[in-house]
């Protein structure tokens, strides 16, 4: 059992660094498969840049956030100026309107009082 045991870590070990072997290619060999190589450096760098795109991305979607909440704030507060402008104006206007009709009272009494 133990020699079995031996036996196959061995081989796994075995298996094992043959394939990281093969997959290894120094300067100037030929690969056995197409495509790009590249340096540590360059992959290292691509991986930074990654990083830098999706913290670009959320901070777009954060963007995005900040102005979808403050274009409804400003359509609230818009909404709010236009009733406070209408309150105002009727305010205003009754107010006119009931000085009128003081004044006019005011001026009948007046009139009633100095024909007696």
């Amino acid at each position: 059992m133990k020699r079995s045991f031996l036996i196959l870590t061995l081989l796994i070990f075995w298996t094992n660094s043959a394939f990281t072997q093969s997959l290894r290619l120094e300067e100037g060999e030929s690969a056995p498969y197409t495509g790009f190589l590249i340096t540590k450096e360059v992959a290292e760098e691509a991986a930074k840049n990654k990083l830098r795109v999706i913290q670009l991305k959320d901070l777009q979607i954060t963007q995005e956030a900040l102005t979808d909440f403050h274009r409804d704030s400003a359509t609230e507060a818009r909404k709010e100026l236009t009733k406070a402008q209408i309150d105002t104006f009727l305010y205003v206007t009754g107010a006119f309107v009931l000085g009128v009709l003081v004044t006019g009272f005011a001026a009948k009494m007046n009139q009633k009082i100095g024909d007696m």
